[in-house]
């Protein structure tokens, strides 16, 4: 059934892309300029961002810094938590790509996520919906040089509607934090 709710998906938002559309009187562009982007349908109904943009942060050797993530969810659509048990939805998983001196340096701080029914699989769930933000500890291993290092943050999660789950997917955001020596 979520195959099938998926293949209307996109059926409906090829249907809604760009080209051109028979109109009776009015201008073709001039009738669709007047939609509101917010209700159009979207495959990507979740837009992350770095909160304080992806500029490189201060962080003292032997220390952490924490870098907050935030999940704008569009309504109607929601992700699944950091602690959703197995045997359902692909729970949210955020790591860090690259490079291997940059890690996470303690337990992911994240909101409490709503518990509800979830009738695609028919389970308890635990999700977010809305803006969730996520704070990540960052820190670096050994006795790493100074310096600015850029890495990527990887958020993979499932979003589903009331009726529909799209499959898995995995966004990266950019980050860059500034080692400098210990105080």
């Amino acid at each position: 059934m979520n195959k099938l709710a998926y293949l209307l998906l996109l059926t409906l938002v090829a249907a809604h892309g760009s080209g051109p559309r028979a109109t009776s009187h009015l201008d073709s562009s001039a009738a669709w300029a007047t939609v509101p982007r917010r209700d159009a349908v979207s495959l990507r109904p979740v837009h992350w961002t770095v909160v304080g943009g992806s500029g490189a942060r201060e962080l003292p050797l032997g220390r952490t810094v924490p870098i907050t993530l935030q999940a704008d969810i569009a309504r109607g659509w929601h992700i699944y938590s950091l602690t959703q048990k197995s045997g359902g939805p692909i729970p949210l998983r955020i790591d860090l790509l690259l490079p291997t001196e940059i890690v996470v340096r303690g337990l992911i701080k994240a909101p409490k996520p709503e518990r509800a029914f979830d009738k695609n699989f028919g389970i308890e769930t635990e999700l977010y919906s809305g803006s969730p933000r996520f704070v990540v500890p960052i820190g670096v291993v050994g006795k790493s040089a100074t310096g600015i290092r850029k890495f990527q943050i990887g958020a993979r999660y499932q979003v589903c509607s009331d009726k529909v789950c799209l499959p898995p997917r995995t966004d990266t955001l950019a980050a860059a934090i500034r080692i400098a020596g210990r105080k």
